[in-house]
């Protein structure tokens, strides 16, 4: 049983064998199980076991969610990110995130907090792979809002986790997509969490503020746009009231709001570099690297997911020293006739069904480069910006 503390992959038929644990009666052996299914797919890319078992270990996860013990329920919140982060966009990661909004607002309550920091990431993750659309994240994150303005005050550490979950769901929607009315009480909420005396909470809202004004669009942010005659002179006042209320090591993280800020940093993964410089991808990847952990360089290698997101082709090498790269960008196109009169009809068929043409060449594709995948060897990863 000490494979949960190794980063080396383990076979499938242990992986078969520590999923078999999670139908045991015993909690401290569904426990053991979770510990080490989450270190395994933390700190690699199970792929194919996670696509064979993609509802056995999804329906495991909520089981313990509804009766598990307490730690039970923090791995298997782990485990749904984790599987849906391997898996990718698709019908089934879209399934765990319809069900798993209805069992968050019962977590929330059932557990009094005691759970909610991992509450928060697992929706955040999940949401950020499974939404369809804006509006599927809008329902996250409202979720979440709702949460932050209760009367009742929460901990620091907690609602740091919200605000930051919030911020990830924020950075996957276009400025033309963000509601003009639900967001209005934003930018005074993140500067009255400003006047709170915790490290955390303070960075988390000074990184919301400034992924807004990187956005855009204040009066969105904002019920107060009337007071100001333009935006610039809105931007000023907001950063005016950064700086009253922010001292000391306050200060110093503020400035990531100033106009001038160099926020572009390089990461090396491989033999391949990646350059950021956009608030939307610094969080995207800040918050991925601290939910994978360890395990984060080697999901940057290997998980098509973020390949996507982050728009990254690593580069990999043979037994022979041949460099073999994936390609940048590739596509599946497929031509189809429909009559005019079944046209709207059939366009989400065409386009959604995990049966439709589109569907299946997109699977081809991918297992063309997992396949890929195998057949090479990764080479040493560097990644002192990280660290």
């Amino acid at each position: 049983m000490d494979d949960a503390s190794k980063s080396t992959a383990i076979s499938k038929k242990k992986l078969h064998t520590y999923l078999e644990e999670l139908f045991k009666k015993k909690s401290s052996v569904r426990e053991n199980a979770l510990k080490i299914l989450v270190k395994q797919f933390q700190t690699n890319v199970h792929y194919e076991f996670v696509e064979n078992n993609f509802v056995t270990l999804i329906h495991r996860c909520q089981n313990c969610l509804k009766r598990g013990s307490a730690l039970e329920v923090d791995l298997a919140l782990q485990l749904i990110g984790l599987v849906v982060l391997t898996l990718g966009a698709g019908d089934n990661a879209h399934e765990v995130y319809e069900e798993l909004l209805v069992l968050v607002p019962e977590l929330l309550i059932k557990s009094k907090l005691s759970h909610a920091i991992k509450v928060f990431e697992c929706l955040s993750i999940v949401t950020s792979v499974g939404a369809r659309d804006f509006v599927d994240t809008e329902r996250s994150m409202e979720i979440i809002w709702q949460f932050l303005n209760q009367e009742t005050k929460h901990p620091s550490s907690v609602a740091a986790a919200a605000i930051s979950g919030w911020v990830l769901l924020l950075s996957g929607i276009d400025l033309w997509n963000v509601s003009p009315k639900k967001w209005k009480e934003s930018i005074p909420f993140l500067l009255k969490q400003l006047e709170e005396d915790d490290e955390h909470v303070n960075v988390a809202s000074i990184e919301a503020l400034a992924l807004i004004f990187e956005i855009g669009s204040l009066e969105k942010f904002s019920n107060q746009a009337g007071e100001y005659a333009s935006m610039k002179d809105m931007k000023d006042g907001i950063m005016e009231n950064v700086k009253r209320v922010c001292n000391g090591t306050k200060q110093d993280t503020s400035k990531i709001l100033e106009d001038d800020y160099d926020k572009t940093i390089t990461l090396t993964l491989g033999r391949t570099s990646l350059t950021l410089s956009t608030w939307s991808k610094l969080k995207q990847i800040s918050y991925i690297r601290k939910f994978l952990g360890n395990g984060f360089k080697n999901h940057m290698m290997e998980n098509e997911h973020l390949h996507d997101v982050f728009h990254f082709a690593p580069a990999t090498k043979c037994s022979d020293d041949l460099e073999l790269y994936k390609p940048e960008f590739e596509e599946v196109v497929f031509r189809v006739f429909v009559p005019e009169v079944r046209r709207e009809n059939c366009a989400r068929r065409i386009h959604e069904s995990h049966n439709s043409l589109l569907s299946k060449g997109r699977t081809k594709l991918r297992k063309k480069y997992r396949s890929l995948a195998e057949e090479t060897k990764a080479g040493h990863i560097a990644d002192e910006e990280l660290d």
